[in-house]
């Protein structure tokens, strides 16, 4: 079936309208019910939107190539650079070798993060499985903002202790924020093994 040049127009008219009222950001965390009550796109059309929209999405974070070795706190964002826009928190862990390449990545956690659910068992699993030679823990910030709480500090001196009582040292605690990282171990909250 030929595309029909005027629907195609009408298609173009309607993604500028878009554009000119919402970022990209904004479109990206619209629902499908929320886009067709802006358009006059039906439902299904509202849904190849969002399909394409995270296409975009994932191909602009792939064309920056896969982390592989983590070198410092903006390899560990770039590697978790899928978290600006998640709408939960997510804490994961980073299991690394001793020269610092990538063995593994695990979400411990979604949903909102406290020191009981994030525990240092929950958190080191993985790492003894697998025999990491170190860790780095990652959470994101949904409000975009990556200044950490007083519990996220609490939780990496909390990890730290442990990582040093089971010799898989934390190398860092990064948080995840829109377009933002900030490292704990640069706030002077992670120290080296003693």
């Amino acid at each position: 079936m030929a595309p029909n040049p005027d629907q195609a127009e009408d298609t173009f008219d309607i993604a500028r309208a878009m554009l000119r009222s919402r970022t990209i950001r904004q479109l990206a965390d619209l629902a499908r019910d929320e886009i067709s009550k802006l358009t006059p796109l039906s439902d299904y059309e509202a849904l190849r939107l969002q399909c394409a929209i995270e296409i975009g999405r994932r191909a602009g974070i792939a064309g920056k190539g896969t982390v592989t070795k983590i070198n410092g706190p903006r390899d560990v964002a770039m590697l978790f650079e899928y978290l600006e826009d998640a709408k939960e928190e997510h804490f994961c862990t980073l299991l690394l070798t001793s020269q610092k390449t990538v063995l593994a990545v695990r979400t411990v956690h979604i949903g909102t993060v406290n020191q009981s659910l994030v525990s240092p068992a929950a958190v080191f699993r993985d790492a003894i499985r697998e025999t990491a030679a170190s860790i780095v823990v990652v959470h994101n910030h949904p409000s975009g903002n990556p200044e950490p709480s007083d519990e996220d500090v609490l939780i990496t001196l909390r990890l730290a202790s442990a990582g040093n009582m089971l010799c898989i040292p934390l190398d860092d605690h990064v948080i995840i924020g829109h377009h933002k990282y900030v490292s704990l171990r640069e706030r002077g909250h992670v120290r080296p093994e003693p």
